[in-house]
This record gives structure tokens, C-alpha cells and sequence, in this order.
């Protein structure tokens, strides 16, 4: 991994969930470095508390398709979201 990538997973690891923000209002820390769909590219990931990555209403615990239907979310959003939350300073 380089440094570069480091970094920016390091400062994902510090957000809170966007999730939790985005869609209810709330910061929840501590947070999973969720990889995309292309898990060799360590700039394309989501920071999500471990109930939105792995728990009942998470990316894994729902499975793809059911938190697409639940969230309204898809990856690109959810990296799009760790995105403004990085440019916002969160």
C-alpha cells in the first residue's frame, strides 16, 4: 500500500459513519474502512459504523442487493458520501 493510500484510509478512519450522518442526522464513531467493489483500490472506500458495514442493516449483514433496496445506496454513493464528509473537515 502506499503512503498515499495509507493516509487517505487513515482519515476515513476518523469520520464517522455517513450513514448515520447523511441519512440520520447523527455521528457514530467508530467506524469500519469499508472497501468498494474493487477491493485492490484502497481510495475507494466508505467509512461505516459496524452496524451499517457488517450488522443486520449493513452492506454485508443485507447482502448488496437487499441494502441497495433499504438504503437507496449504492457504492459509488457511499463513496461519494466518505468523500464530502472528507471535504466538509469532518
Amino acid at each position: 500500500m502506499s503512503k498515499a493510500a495509507r493516509n487517505h484510509m487513515d482519515k476515513v478512519a476518523q469520520l464517522p459513519c455517513v450513514i448515520c450522518l447523511y441519512k440520520l442526522g447523527v455521528e457514530t464513531r467508530p467506524v469500519h474502512v469499508h472497501h468498494d467493489t474493487v477491493p485492490a483500490d484502497d481510495f475507494a472506500v466508505a467509512a461505516l459504523c459496524p452496524e451499517h458495514h457488517q450488522g443486520s442493516t449493513g452492506v454485508h449483514g443485507l447482502h448488496r442487493r437487499a441494502f441497495k433496496a433499504m438504503w437507496r445506496l449504492t457504492d459509488t454513493d457511499l463513496l461519494a458520501m466518505t468523500n464530502r464528509a472528507i471535504a466538509e473537515g469532518r
